[in-house]
């Protein structure tokens, strides 16, 4: 029995992706001339023939549109261009084409009143990370194609969002410390500066009042609005423990203490949200809720998979869990 020729194979002997392919053959722009001509060449060479229904749906590319807030991808490392580039590599599983695209402060603060994706045609829209609120709306509104926000969310907006579990993380690696006697423990993060950290601050707040303890202290490190650079300075009194919002502080924080003298975690303990890098010094490994970037891209694109289909209208929030994964950063306390 001969094999069916499909649109893998042509891609392979042409050289490109098999979506530049599926283009060519429905006749959608984008593809030189030269690539073009040679694609049809390749099909009636080989044979191909046009998919039924059944088969074009098995067979169906989509090019999957990601915006991300420039803020982020100036980060190093960047928590969302890493996510990114997990959401990328998901989608190409799936014979699907990612597009990234930059939001600048100019656009987040919608100086056209009107939010276009790019000059390219598109299946379905990530947003990664939290943005301006006019600004998510414009998309939202203006946007022809099902949209998913991912690592954020908007509880009175009619949308799919694919978040990590702040809160419960959080709330488990403040108790971690707490198991080890301290008490004194501070929150680094602006909790007014997303709504991610919000959460965490929340999770911390809650560990402490269900074990009786009263006080509560902030470090901010970011500034609510704008360029989301981490800064802070050291309080003059340091607590025993610190509670970092994401593995960016954390390292900063680490630095900080380590130029001071202070050493982890025999003075102060440590513990994080977040784990995408190993580049502590000394073979330091954080204790930190760890969330599965794998299996937040695989969802997140089931997601708009599935709302590109038609199948299912969206659902609102989805949370992603993760684990508490210990490290080095914590040392028993004596009360």
């Amino acid at each position: 029995m001969e094999k069916k020729v499909t649109m893998q194979m042509i891609a392979q002997r042409a050289g490109v992706s098999v979506v530049t392919v599926s283009n060519v053959l429905s006749g959608k722009k984008g593809a030189s001339d030269e690539v073009r001509n040679l694609i049809y060449a390749l099909a009636e060479e080989t044979g191909y023939q046009k998919s039924t229904p059944k088969a074009k749906e098995a067979e169906q590319t989509y090019r999957f549109g990601v915006l991300i807030a420039e803020r982020y991808v100036k980060e190093y490392p960047s928590f969302y261009m890493h996510i990114y580039k997990e959401i990328a590599q998901e989608s190409a599983k799936r014979g699907g084409l990612t597009i990234l695209e930059v939001i600048d402060e100019t656009c987040e603060r919608l100086t056209d009143p009107v939010y276009k994706f790019a000059d390219a045609e598109i299946d379905g829209l990530f947003i990664i990370g939290e943005m301006s609120p006019l600004f998510l709306d414009s998309v939202r509104e203006n946007s022809k194609v099902p949209v998913v926000g991912v690592d954020f969310y908007d509880v009175d907006k009619d949308m799919d969002y694919i978040i990590t579990d702040s809160f419960r993380g959080m709330q488990k690696a403040t108790e971690r410390l707490i198991e080890c006697g301290h008490e004194d423990i501070a929150f680094l993060g602006t909790p007014r500066a997303t709504n991610s950290i919000m959460d965490r601050y929340m999770g911390y707040c809650k560990a402490l009042l269900l074990n009786h303890i009263d006080k509560t202290s902030v470090i901010c490190d970011r500034s609510i609005v704008g360029s989301g650079v981490i800064k802070f300075d050291l309080p003059a009194k340091l607590p025993t423990a610190f509670v970092c919002n994401c593995e960016r502080s954390t390292g900063i924080l680490i630095e900080k203490l380590r130029e001071k003298g202070v050493r982890i975690p025999e003075d102060v303990s440590i513990v994080a949200f977040d784990r995408f890098f190993d580049e502590y010094p000394d073979g330091m490994e954080v204790t930190t809720y760890e969330i599965d970037e794998n299996v937040l891209a695989r969802v997140s694109v089931n997601t708009l998979l599935k709302r590109i289909g038609g199948k299912v209208k969206s659902v609102g929030i989805r949370t992603v869990d993760g684990i508490l994964k210990e490290g080095n950063t914590v040392k028993r306390r004596d009360r």
